[in-house]
């Protein structure tokens, strides 16, 4: 079959429900995103943006309900995304050459990543996604019980990791124990500094309010603190810490692809059930778990049970969001004539980067430097301000063209086909 034959995906051959996910997917993930752009140290519970309780609060609230969880969702997107392009390549018995085509989708979806890294926000994770993309490619023919086994070995190396944590964190205790029994004029540097270094996770902190350094004062400055920080051009080509999480969620994304409950979630019986019934789940395991890292912080966890508990919170919460949203769509929201949220999906590259230019212009030293300036609380009204830009954006641009610019670049330089 010749090359300019191919065609990429055509409206008509589109999913409406996983359009309408990765809408929500793209606006849930600016809560956590836009932290990046506001504060120096967004992890920290007591560092910026904490001027009063409700800021804590929101704190907490944004990291239970969000933090990680459309992260999850767009990964386990991506994968489904993965295997639909596939399944619909080898329908056109193209053979070898439609390896070539995702083969360069995923070279340019890297490409794409590397330049919004350096160029715009170093948290990018397009390059992340394509280096999961290939590994995930041995997975496009393994059947469903055998790619949850897959899944469960995955989630064992992450409870391993969990475990490793929390004995690390009783050896600590141990140290603190054993030198804190030596008389104190008896004691050496080395105990002295076990000592300290337990107390300081046992104290409490103040607010921590302080100004600092602007970032990015100019783009050209922004560019060389970037490369200063990035990592990519050093050879570490994805974020070690979540290979495992993102393909746990990309190869769940295959089988519930397969399953067909995107296309009619009335294929399992019990939809409803599993639905709220994981839904109910993740959200008490996040409620404990961002409890103790927002309030408790100064209370490690040592107990093993415990620490494996909270090792999945993100991802459990993040397939129940999938779950729910999937089914409220296809019940309630398929015959409504303007589809907000899944015109934001249908360009989920372009939003995914022009969210993260808006909060630059916003946020950096080039821009209108508001950096370190915005109670937490605050933020929230940021957020609304740069969802209404782009919902408005998208629906205008959608209304002229089939597809958002960048998808328009992606899919002209994955098929080869600008003549």
């Amino acid at each position: 079959m010749p090359q300019n034959s191919i065609k990429p995906t055509q409206k008509s051959e589109r999913i409406p429900s996983l359009d309408f996910l990765r809408g929500i997917a793209i606006l849930g993930i600016l809560f956590i995103n836009i932290e990046s752009f506001a504060y120096p140290d967004p992890w920290s519970p007591w560092k910026f943006g904490f001027d009063s309780s409700i800021d804590h609060a929101t704190r907490f609230w944004v990291y239970f309900l969000t933090q990680g969880k459309f992260y999850n969702m767009f990964a386990l997107l991506f994968g489904v995304g993965f295997y639909i392009f596939l399944e619909r390549l080898e329908k056109k018995n193209i053979g070898l050459q439609a390896m070539d085509i995702y083969a360069r989708r995923l070279l340019w979806l890297f490409v794409i990543g590397i330049v919004h890294a350096y160029f715009i926000w170093s948290g990018d994770v397009l390059y992340h996604y394509a280096i999961c993309g290939l590994l995930l490619f041995p997975f496009r023919s393994i059947g469903n019980k055998n790619l949850l086994l897959v899944v469960v070995l995955l989630c064992s190396l992450q409870l391993i990791k969990s475990y490793e944590l929390t004995m690390r964190k009783q050896g600590w205790l141990k140290e603190f124990v054993s030198a804190s029994k030596i008389p104190e004029n008896m004691r050496a540097a080395e105990d002295i500094k076990k000592i300290e270094f337990w107390q300081d996770k046992l104290i409490k902190k103040a607010p921590d309010t302080s100004q600092v350094a602007m970032p990015k004062e100019t783009y050209l400055s922004g560019l060389k603190e970037t490369y200063e920080h990035a990592s990519a051009h050093k050879g570490l080509l994805y974020y070690q810490g979540l290979l495992f999480p993102s393909l746990i969620a990309m190869i769940l994304g295959i089988v519930l692809y397969r399953s067909g409950i995107f296309a009619d979630y009335h294929v399992w019986k019990y939809y409803w059930f599993i639905s709220l019934g994981l839904l109910t789940l993740g959200l008490t395991i996040n409620y404990f778990r961002y409890y103790q890292w927002t309030y408790a912080y100064f209370d490690p966890v040592l107990s093993i049970w415990k620490g494996w508990i909270f090792t999945f919170p993100k991802e459990i919460l993040g397939i129940a969001y999938i779950m729910v949203f999937n089914g409220i769509y296809q019940k309630y929201l398929q015959s409504v004539q303007f589809k907000i949220v899944s015109t934001i999906g249908r360009m989920a590259l372009t939003n995914y980067i022009f969210q993260n230019i808006l909060m630059g212009l916003i946020f950096y030293g080039y821009g209108l430097a508001k950096f370190n300036h915005y109670s937490r609380f605050e933020l929230l009204g940021i957020v609304v301000i740069i969802w209404t830009i782009q919902i408005t954006l998208s629906w205008l641009w959608m209304k002229r063209y089939k597809q958002g610019p960048l998808e328009w670049l992606w899919r002209k330089l994955t098929y080869n086909s600008f003549k």
